[in-house]
């Protein structure tokens, strides 16, 4: 009796701690990452991001490691084809550009 009140309480505590958030964090991950690409401003903050030599799957997080797109963001909507990315309603959350210098 006492083994089975043991695994009881270790599953509640376990799933206590999944829906408290305290197993790992995986929003830091893109769901596509993309050697290059480019985006275009659609207004209100928003661009339309086009990646090419992607890899990962169709989601709402790009990662654009190369070029005048570079950086992290969070996308309405994204679509993922034999490497190529079009993503649509990104937000920049991270630019992976340098600062520009004086």
């Amino acid at each position: 009796m006492r083994r089975a009140s043991s695994l009881a309480v270790g599953l509640s505590t376990a799933v206590v701690a999944v829906a408290l958030g305290a197993g790992p964090a995986h929003a830091a991950v893109s769901d596509a990452v993309c050697f290059s690409g480019s985006r275009t401003p659609t207004g209100g903050g928003y661009y339309k991001v086009s990646g090419s030599g992607c890899d990962g799957h169709s989601g709402t997080s790009v990662t654009i490691r190369f070029g005048s797109a570079a950086g992290t963001y969070d996308c309405g909507w994204t679509f993922m084809w034999n490497g190529q990315l079009g993503a649509e309603n990104c937000t920049l959350v991270l630019n992976h550009l340098p600062a520009s210098r004086p």
